[in-house]
């Protein structure tokens, strides 16, 4: 439905690199997106969630994706900015700067903590839609936003043109088959997560966005153009050997009962000399001793440390 391009591909939702006195580091965003870029995937997503989209301000937030716009159109790969707030205004306002700044689309997560109802939400993404001509992806994540939707209004939403795409967190393969029922092939429905992209990416999902490339951008760059050549065998035997070993990092907790996913990421990249920067308090830039060793041997499975 309608004319924007389709959003397709595997893009990286990039982190957001902070001085120690927690100011923008714009330098390690070139840095970071040129490493991406020399790693395969189709594009970024500054300022989501692994970019701590609720530690900026709009202001911020602006700044930020205007800085990943131009670094991503400097080594020839596409960017979607996060445009994400609570309020609708603010959403509108991101959006058009975006569109200023040149990106390719824009992504915005569903307002969250005070759960919209399903008129409230159709008025806000039709207000962005409306407001822009980009394409616009909607980032479903119940998980943080607590807005959870059903497919059949997902599906109303692009039916009526208030959105263009969606990045679904839920990872659940069976709501993306039913969501391609639903609407047509001009749908972009993204795959947002990390365990089982095959599947869905040899099937329904026109693309990925996979906040763990950050880190280990090449093995998922590899999984995800085997999959969408519908070479199912070999993209399984890749996830299997390429994704799989890495996995542990992100979901195995350590003596705390914590999984500090964004200080793995981060301190990820600068093992293997990229510099990702710091973290915005109250995100502590610290790793038990545990899981740097965890991080450390893992990367050094991988050949990425000696």
């Amino acid at each position: 439905m309608g004319n924007r391009a389709k959003l397709e591909g595997i893009y990286i939702p990039v982190v957001t690199p902070f001085n120690k006195d927690e100011s923008i580091n714009f330098n390690a965003i070139k840095e970071l997106t040129k490493f991406l870029a020399g790693n395969g995937v189709s594009g970024i997503i500054p300022s989501g969630s692994t970019g701590e989209i609720t530690a900026l301000t709009v202001e911020e937030q602006i700044a930020v994706n205007k800085a990943y716009i131009e670094a991503g159109h400097d080594n020839d790969i596409k960017v979607i900015a996060s445009t994400g707030a609570y309020r609708t205004c603010d959403v509108v306002t991101m959006s058009q700067a975006a569109e200023s700044d040149g990106a390719d689309g824009i992504m915005a997560v569903t307002p969250w903590y005070m759960a919209p109802n399903e008129k409230e939400l159709f008025e806000h993404f039709k207000a962005v839609h409306d407001s822009i001509k980009l394409p616009v992806m909607m980032y479903h994540n119940p998980y943080y936003s607590t807005c959870l939707m059903s497919d059949k209004f997902m599906a109303k939403l692009y039916n009526e043109g208030c959105i263009d795409a969606v990045k679904e967190r839920q990872a659940d393969v069976y709501r993306q088959q039913n969501l391609r029922r639903l609407t047509d092939d001009n749908f972009s429905i993204f795959y947002g997560y990390d365990v089982c992209p095959v599947e869905t990416l040899s099937c329904w999902s026109d693309g990925w966005v996979c906040g763990t490339g950050n880190l280990f951008p090449k093995e998922n760059s590899d999984v995800y153009k085997l999959a969408k050549a519908k070479k199912t065998a070999e993209a399984m035997e890749a996830h299997e050997k390429e994704i799989w070993p890495y996995l542990h990092l992100f979901s195995e907790a350590d003596s705390n009962g914590n999984v500090l996913w964004l200080q793995i990421i981060k301190e990820g990249l600068k093992l293997r000399g990229v510099d990702a920067g710091y973290s915005r308090k109250p995100v502590l830039n610290e790793l038990p001793e545990e899981t740097m060793k965890r991080l450390k041997d893992t990367l050094k499975f991988y050949g990425y440390l000696a």
